[in-house]
């Protein structure tokens, strides 16, 4: 099931703050419900407010999780993965990074990246970090091992943050920070987990292949829908 934030679950100051921003605003007890205005006037400010919605309108939004056969945005990656995890994933310096910037470690490009978006708040990413760290191991014993990487980010949570759930549940894949939610809004504002594979096949145009909200039935199973996925996108 996805993990979506409630009023009874805690959230960082930072997040909290960011929903607040977003939330609809509503009417309270005491306020005027409405006001005669002459209708010259009516007119004018309806007109004026329709040309300033004329921007908005040009500007595409994005309301659902980026889907399968799409474009998928080349999402910053700002750093929380150890030096080893950086080293394998061919990224040099401190970042931030693209998702295109990610080399394997035998020096060949990346074709295939599975990231996971998360929260360390998020009780289902909790629970599926065991089985994130057995689809690594799965992965790096099969024929899949050079051609799909693993990360995570952690949507909301700060470079500590993603440190604290790496290590309270010996999480083994490389993990990124999202303190401001940029990529959790690039990506569509998934619920927790999410799951895309994405194709570096054409860095400059990353592709999604794959894109569901949800823990997985398990690994194995994950990683034969994986399989039969790479095996189409050849």
């Amino acid at each position: 099931m996805p993990c979506r934030h409630t009023p009874e679950m805690p959230r960082p100051a930072r997040q909290a703050a960011t929903i607040a921003r977003k939330a609809p605003r509503h009417w309270h007890p005491g306020q005027p419900h409405s006001t005669v205005i002459p209708l010259p006037l009516l007119r004018t400010l309806l007109l004026a407010a329709l040309l300033a919605l004329l921007p908005a309108c040009a500007t595409p939004t994005l309301a659902e999780p980026v889907p399968a056969s799409s474009p998928f945005p080349d999402i910053p990656l700002e750093n929380a993965a150890t030096p080893a995890q950086l080293a394998a994933l061919g990224l040099s310096g401190e970042g931030p990074w693209k998702l295109s910037d990610i080399r394997p470690a035998t020096g060949s490009k990346a074709q295939l990246v599975l990231i996971e978006i998360f929260s360390m708040y998020c009780p289902h990413c909790q629970r599926e970090a065991p089985h994130m760290n057995r689809l690594a191991e799965l992965l790096a014993a099969s024929p899949l091992k050079d051609r799909i990487t693993v990360i995570g980010v952690g949507a909301g949570n700060t470079r500590m943050e993603v440190d604290l759930f790496r290590e309270r549940y010996g999480v083994t894949i490389p993990l990124f920070a999202d303190p401001d939610l940029a990529v959790h809004e690039q990506v569509g504002e998934p619920g927790t987990p999410h799951f895309f594979l994405v194709s570096l096949k054409n860095p400059a145009a990353p592709a999604t292949l794959f894109s569901r909200t949800g823990r997985m039935a398990s690994p194995q199973a994950f990683l034969d829908e994986l399989s039969a996925i790479a095996k189409r996108s050849n």
